[in-house]
């Protein structure tokens, strides 16, 4: 069994997660959480390790700790809700430093488990790939990918395959997360259904993502495919 850890990319709400687009699901479990970082998805593998004996671990994890800070200033509204994330548990790591010295304190802790590891690299946050925000994502991936190195596991540049297929559009001014989150809880509870979110992500004339963050089908079943040529190769 893999397990799938990750934030509401791998939880696939809103949007639709990966995991939907896999040819054989039953071999992989979901342990996405919507507003996840770092810290608290290391906290959650922790438990994990003690009482799930599946060797297989699939991470997709950093969206959060570049997105929730730049929300927190976003809106009086989205200042209140990430408040409430981090009270939770859900605390961003504090600068790329920190992100990747926790990253490697979580994989230290799950090879001394014996696991198997791949990694997923954040991907863009909003479709305009030379914007502040995927600026940052660039330099939190070049984290990851110094920590895949150093520890030798798997690593999907789920990023890369992005940009290539939004470079291929001319895009201007891109729709992004509105400054109201009830727009994000009613997305979530739309986009769960095929037409409805392939609707509200052309609506919006989007062409990855169903809000400029989260997967639509084709941002999905592009990772389902990376994801299972990794596990297939291992």
């Amino acid at each position: 069994m893999n397990l799938c850890f990750g934030d509401s990319i791998t939880k696939g709400v809103p949007g639709v997660s990966y995991l939907k687009h896999l040819e054989s699901k039953q071999n992989y479990a979901n342990f996405g959480l919507g507003g996840d970082t770092l810290i608290g998805l290391s906290n959650r593998i922790a438990l994990q390790i003690e009482k799930n004996k599946s060797r297989s671990y699939i991470i997709q994890i950093g969206t959060n700790d570049i997105l929730l800070p730049f929300l927190s200033g976003y809106s009086l509204k989205w200042s209140a809700r990430i408040e409430s994330l981090i009270k939770s548990g859900r605390l961003p790591c504090e600068d790329v430093t920190h992100f990747e010295d926790r990253y490697r304190q979580l994989l230290v802790k799950l090879i001394k488990s014996d696991k198997s590891i791949t990694l997923i690299n954040i991907p863009c946050i909003g479709e305009n790939t030379s914007s502040a925000l995927n600026r940052e994502v660039d330099d939190y991936n070049l984290a990851i990918k110094n920590v895949a190195v150093d520890f030798d596991v798997g690593l999907i540049d789920f990023n890369g395959w992005q940009k290539h297929k939004l470079n291929q559009y001319r895009i201007i001014e891109p729709y992004f997360i509105t400054k109201e989150p009830l727009d994000m809880v009613l997305d979530s509870l739309l986009t769960p259904v095929y037409l409805l979110r392939k609707h509200i992500s052309k609506k919006r004339g989007l062409h990855l993502t169903v809000d400029g963050c989260h997967l639509n089908d084709i941002s999905a079943k592009g990772l389902a495919e990376m994801v299972q040529a990794k596990c297939e190769a291992l």
